[in-house]
């Protein structure tokens, strides 16, 4: 797994160090997300909800074809409640996460100011924090905890996603339609495997 982040961020800054061809994006968007943890025949669904922001550079290869890098950070947020006689527990799920894509991608022109256009590739991940705040009320009786479960060693803050996704140009504007999924197991053991399909749908601005 290193080889293959040395791999992305080698492609990375070859691209930045190219920028001065390079064409500059900026994007916006919501994101889905659909977890699941597996352990021996159980499988736990969490689905999450959020944003993503940042920029992006894309280098012309040849005509159509071209290779694109950037960094862009995403926003997740889940709420989860369960109750057992008198006794209720709500979780509060936040996440912050830093994104490096690798994308390939080609465009069709279909006239001076509309193109369709495709990309895939890997993006490099790393997690600024993903905490769990869980409050536990019996009565009028309550009672909070918040743990960073990349702090405490339940999950890697490294990840490497695999995805692709199509769009549209209009001008300066795009709209895009993306997908990704995690290649590796987001968490720290060897008997509980948990991984991550993401929806994109964003807005970006080229210059």
């Amino acid at each position: 797994m290193k080889k293959v982040y040395a791999i992305v961020l080698a492609a990375a800054l070859l691209l930045v160090g190219t920028q001065a061809s390079a064409q500059l994006r900026f994007g916006a968007g919501y994101m889905n997300a659909a977890e699941r943890t597996i352990s021996g025949n159980t499988t736990d669904k969490a689905d999450l909800n959020g944003f993503y922001a940042g920029f992006h550079y894309n280098l012309n290869i040849v005509a159509g074809l071209g290779v694109a890098t950037g960094l862009y950070a995403d926003m997740l947020f889940s709420e989860r409640e369960s109750s057992v006689w008198m006794v209720s527990g709500k979780v509060k799920f936040s996440e912050l996460d830093l994104n490096l894509p690798v994308y390939l991608n080609y465009t069709f022109p279909l006239n001076r100011d509309f193109s369709l256009f495709v990309y895939g590739g890997p993006t490099l991940q790393y997690g600024i924090f993903r905490k769990a705040k869980v409050t536990v009320s019996a009565g009028s009786t309550s009672k909070s905890e918040t743990s960073d479960y990349y702090k405490d060693g339940n999950n890697k803050p490294f990840n490497v996603y695999l995805g692709g996704g199509a769009g549209f140009q209009a001008g300066n504007i795009q709209v895009i339609l993306g997908y990704d999924h995690s290649m590796i197991n987001m968490l720290e053991s060897d008997n509980v495997k948990q991984n991550r399909s993401q929806i994109k749908i964003g807005v970006g601005f080229a210059f």
